[in-house]
């Protein structure tokens, strides 16, 4: 068993953690949260704290353990990170579509004239080939030919 720490080595190496969770926690914001592509980032982060927390107290903690305190402290920030940063980074994400989306909205602001004058030339065009179908045809009254049987004609 791991040997007793004192209160401020617990809280220092709580800190060192809940630093690598913030990080962590914060690549994690960028990422989907819904849905199967949010699967392979939440996978993918808790493996990273955990071989980070696992490196951290192999390399520098005080008697080289893994101990309660530190993946709490790591995934209880990253999830406040997240949290935090994930509605900044949305509205980031929004106004970086919008600005990128400016040039198409004055393309399509130039572009309607042109559009509304197509429309109403397909429109007149429909309007005269329905006028033209619709035209009356006067209807040919001819007299129809009666079947001539073959020697009824005929007198002798």
């Amino acid at each position: 068993m791991a040997p007793a720490l004192a209160p401020v080595l617990i809280g220092q190496e709580a800190a060192a953690c809940a630093l690598l969770g913030l990080v962590l926690g914060s690549v994690r914001a960028v990422f989907p949260v819904r849905g199967r592509a949010a699967i392979l980032p939440d996978m993918a982060l808790v493996g990273a704290v955990l071989l980070g927390l696992q490196s951290y107290a192999a390399a520098l903690s005080a008697g080289g353990v893994l101990r309660w305190y530190m993946p709490g402290s790591a995934f209880l920030c990253a999830f406040g990170a997240e949290r935090l940063l994930r509605p900044a980074l949305q509205a980031l994400e929004q106004g970086l579509f919008w600005l990128a989306a400016g040039p198409l909205r004055l393309a399509r602001r130039a572009l309607q004239p042109l559009a509304a004058a197509r429309k109403n030339r397909a429109e007149q065009a429909r309007a005269r080939r329905a006028q033209k179908r619709s035209a009356k045809k006067p209807k040919k009254n001819l007299p129809s030919t009666r079947r001539l049987l073959y020697n009824s004609n005929v007198s002798k």
